[in-house]
């Protein structure tokens, strides 16, 4: 399944496939990130669920929290000189997983012995020289059980990253 972002920002956009709108990721000027899940139901029409909330605490530290089953992260990022950036996590399930920079995209795998791949990140491209597309996240077979968790630590993991180049480059 493919979650194309509709705005190049992963911060603040609609993440949609083929069948419409999946996800939508909000982040109020100073506010803490909202990530809802898009629900269509025959009776009521769509509606959203809050899965995720991120939260900014100090200057470079996260608070992920997965709303719907109430269980939450605390993500440090490594030391600014560390090349190997990547983040390995247990997931609600209790499964080891893992994101990580490959060939400058993001990729998401089981943190495991077979290190299955589960989402990739693909950025946008203008079209210069070869076709143009959007951004969008690619979920496997493998990791369409786990979307949930896929986009709201795939939402932090950039989050963090942007804030990692934003600190490392000397601004405050």
């Amino acid at each position: 399944m493919d979650l194309v972002l509709v705005h190049n920002d992963p911060a603040n956009t609609l993440l949609t496939s083929n069948s419409g709108v999946q996800f939508k990721v909000e982040t109020p000027k100073n506010e803490p990130t909202s990530i809802f899940r898009a629900k269509s139901e025959a009776s009521t029409g769509s509606a959203e669920i809050l899965i995720g909330h991120l939260e900014l605490r100090g200057t470079r530290d996260l608070r992920l929290r997965f709303c719907d089953i109430g269980s939450e992260l605390i993500l440090h990022p490594k030391a600014e000189t560390d090349l190997d950036i990547s983040w390995t996590f247990l997931g609600p399930d209790s499964r080891p997983y893992k994101w990580q920079i490959f060939f400058q995209y993001p990729v998401f795998t089981l943190n495991d012995n077979s290190n299955t791949l589960l989402a990739r990140y693909r950025r946008a491209k203008l079209g210069i020289v070869s076709r143009s597309r959007k951004a969008f996240i690619q979920i496997t077979p493998a990791g369409l059980d786990v979307a949930d968790l896929i986009v709201v630590t795939f939402v932090a993991f950039m989050k963090q990253r942007f804030m990692i180049d934003y600190y490392s480059a000397g601004s405050t």
